[in-house]
């Protein structure tokens, strides 16, 4: 009898049957799991039926000699050469290198081989300084955090037996050990153990029969159990979530951060254009004098190793870099090197000094603690303040006076909940929120949907039954729409993604859970902090921005007076400059305007001063000589002096401090007067060490700086005046069109 043939079609059949139905059931678990549908998870058996579906084997975990499906790949740090790579994008960098390689070409067409070495060797120690002091920064935090990621084990159970592996070496099917702070490496379910403790503040109680639902970067607080991974890496509802994200992450920086960003972009281009004029001129320059070159200076020869330096060759070579009159276009390169060195090197310091000096004090008088330096200035940009109601857990943080403070001061406050609508309504008229019929309560699955109009985002007041999901999508319609957003919430692992999604992230830190700590921006105790750091945030954003117009106006004048004071004396302007501005960023003035930092309106801005400024400076060349000294050395000396104290008024003028109010808090802050005063001592010494002035020069010196910032005080108010009557004009002319238009 012959044999039943096997019909191979009938085979194939089969197979992709039983992938499809392997397939669908997989796709029914993660759609129970991010749900948390324990209903369903009934029906189908519970965790023990899901890993039979998926093919899992709970108690000997998954065979290693199977193909694993890998899950978040381990990312090793970049190296530091990428770091130092990245730096030497920067726009300025390459017109510094070729200056300095013009400079030693002056060496070796003059014939004086001497001439220009110094110079090129200042400008390379500069680029060495711009390039490896931020790229060291970034390398050492790039290692901290690749550290802390390789710190996070877990227990995981493959072929029978136990292994600790990091967590994002945790692939889906495996069988996890979860002890008591341990970090959860996947979605999945709760298959053995008793109870679970997790940070989740809203769902914390973990157990096999009425919630056996785990959460990739839950943390274990309490209990012992195994749990089966169903999902890692970015199929996980976290995972998920971060897709959505406008932002890289990891690459992600604060929008205070971006602007000063942007706006030094821009001005990098600028004195990158100047830089290759300079170049160029000079290059052409050289070609032509190759011959015709005579060096009518001593040289100055670099020292000979072998032989005895002596102290009179270091004074010689130290006044030779410092205080030597070069050509004209040197002179210029010189300076742009020295205004180079303050806007990318000193000024980001600065700065960051200051932010921690706020920061400080914020945690010292409101127990406000910052995780982020530069968030604290994007508070101050905030114009929408998203909060977390979910069981009153984060109101105390909003107040009913607080609530009102903040609306005056022109934010809104949106109030998020998984409560019904009763809820969240009883508490937003509790804190004051709705006033008018224009503000809307939604439901947070009516707006997954996209119900609500891309317009009428921004007149949502309450959206309730609102998942992590939903209030992440609202944080990100928000920023679309060009709103600056603050977002108070954490409760729960699944708020990670809204946290980094806001502008400024914040969480309480008795009611947050481990991961949102790690994204959030500011961690607040007590009650009623959110006003204290939008106070303190614009401060910030409006001393930074006045401080920055100031270091870049009087940077760009520093260039027009590279033909009259040496070098040294252009170092000390901007020193002067960095000193009494980071004192003045450290206080609350109650200014009237704050200076935007975005480049496209502080440009305009920065060029309209530089003008007025360079005018009023030119000015000077119409003082008769004798008023100015002497002899041409006091005449360079007074210059120095006028000018350095002119951007000291012009500093206290941007500040407002023809204010009153900003008067008074000016006086009463002992610390910037003690700056002020010492600073203006070292001048007073430098000056008289460089050459020795009367008390009439003094006084000559006072006169003029007095009379300079009159007249600018003067042409600042004409400027005004012109503007608005300019617009009183195009009124006036539209008016006459209009009417003959009718008469005809």
């Amino acid at each position: 009898m012959a044999s039943p043939q096997r019909n191979p079609n009938s085979t194939t059949q089969n197979i992709s049957q039983s992938s499809q139905e392997q397939c669908h059931q997989r796709d029914k678990i993660h759609r129970i799991i991010p749900e948390k549908d324990v209903n369903s998870l009934g029906k189908y058996g519970g965790a023990p039926m899901v890993a039979d579906a998926s093919n899992f084997d709970i108690e000997a975990g998954l065979q290693t000699g199977t193909a694993l499906k890998a899950g978040l790949k381990q990312v090793d740090p970049p190296s530091f050469p990428s770091f130092v790579l990245e730096e030497f994008k920067s726009a300025t960098l390459l017109p510094l290198f070729v200056s300095a390689v013009i400079c030693f070409i002056a060496g070796i067409v003059s014939k004086n081989p001497d001439y220009g070495w110094t110079e090129g060797v200042d400008i390379l120690v500069n680029i060495l300084i711009l390039v490896f002091l931020p790229s060291i920064q970034k390398y050492c935090t790039a290692r901290k955090d690749a550290k802390k990621i390789k710190s996070l084990k877990v227990t995981v159970i493959r072929d029978g037996e136990y292994q600790d592996l990091a967590v994002p070496e945790v692939v889906e099917g495996d069988s996890v050990v979860l002890k008591v702070g341990d970090v959860v490496p996947g979605d999945g379910l709760l298959v053995s153990g008793n109870e679970l403790v997790i940070d989740d503040k809203l769902d914390f109680l973990i157990d096999g029969i009425n919630n056996p639902f785990l959460f990739s970067g839950s943390k274990v607080v309490e209990g012992r159990g195994r749990m089966i991974v169903v999902s890692t890496g970015s199929s996980t509802s976290l995972g998920k979530m971060m897709l959505l994200k406008n932002r890289n992450p990891f690459e992600e920086e604060p929008l205070f951060q971006a602007h000063m960003k942007e706006l030094n972009r821009t001005m990098d281009y600028i004195v990158m254009f100047i830089y290759i004029v300079l170049a160029l001129v000079l290059f052409f320059q050289l070609l032509y004098t190759r011959n015709h070159h005579k060096d009518d200076q001593k040289s100055v020869r670099p020292p000979n190793l072998n032989n005895k330096v002596s102290a009179e060759f270091v004074e010689t070579l130290f006044k030779k870099i410092l205080l030597r009159s070069r050509g004209k276009i040197i002179l210029l390169i010189y300076s742009l090197t020295i205004v180079d060195l303050g806007l990318q090197g000193i000024l980001p310091p600065t700065i960051s000094a200051s932010l921690i000096c706020w920061n400080r004090n914020l945690k010292k008088k409101h127990q406000i603690h910052h995780k982020n330096l530069y968030a604290c200035g994007t508070m101050g940009l905030t114009k929408i303040i998203v909060i977390d109601v979910s069981s009153e857990l984060l109101v105390p943080q909003c107040p009913r006076e607080a609530a009102k403070d903040l609306q005056d001061k022109g934010v809104s406050i949106v109030l998020v909940s998984r409560d019904d609508e009763n809820f969240v309504r009883a508490i937003a008229d509790k804190i004051g929120i709705l006033h008018t019929s224009r503000d809307l309560v939604v439901n947070g699955e009516e707006f997954d949907r996209g119900d609500i109009p891309r317009n009428n985002i921004i007149s949502i007041r309450i959206m309730y039954k609102s998942q992590p999901k939903h209030t992440f999508l609202l944080v990100k319609a928000l920023r679309e729409n060009g709103h600056v957003v603050a977002y108070l919430g954490g409760l729960a692992t699944l708020d990670t993604p809204a946290l980094k999604e806001a502008d400024v992230g914040i969480i309480e830190e008795h009611n947050s859970c481990g991961l949102a700590k790690e994204s959030s921006d500011f961690t607040v105790k007590g009650e009623g902090s959110l006003l204290p750091l939008l106070t303190v945030g614009r401060f910030v954003y409006s001393n930074v921005g006045s401080f920055i117009e100031a270091l870049h106006t009087t940077s760009i004048c520093i260039l027009f007076m590279a033909f009259i004071l040496e070098p040294f004396h252009l170092i000390w302007v901007n020193a002067v400059i960095h000193i009494l501005g980071f004192s003045m960023i450290l206080m609350e003035l109650p200014k009237k305007r704050t200076i935007s930092l975005k480049a496209k309106v502080m440009c305009p801005n920065i060029a309209r001063k530089v003008l007025c400024q360079v005018l009023l400076l030119l000015s000077l060349g119409f003082i008769p000589k004798p008023i100015l000294g002497s002899n041409e050395d006091i005449q360079e000396v007074m210059t120095l002096n006028i000018f350095t104290m002119f951007q000291v008024f012009y500093m206290f003028q941007i500040m407002e401090f023809s204010d009153i109010e900003v008067l008074k808090v000016a006086v009463r802050n002992y610390s910037f007067l003690a700056t002020v005063g010492i600073t203006m001592v070292f001048h007073g010494i430098i000056i008289n060490c460089t050459e020795n002035l009367s008390f009439l020069n003094w006084t000559v010196c006072f006169l003029l700086v007095l009379l300079l910032w009159v007249l600018d005080s003067t042409l600042k108010f004409v400027a005004e005046a012109l503007y608005r009557l300019y617009d009183q004009i195009q009124i006036c002319i539209a008016v006459i069109l209009v009417l003959y238009f009718i008469i005809l």
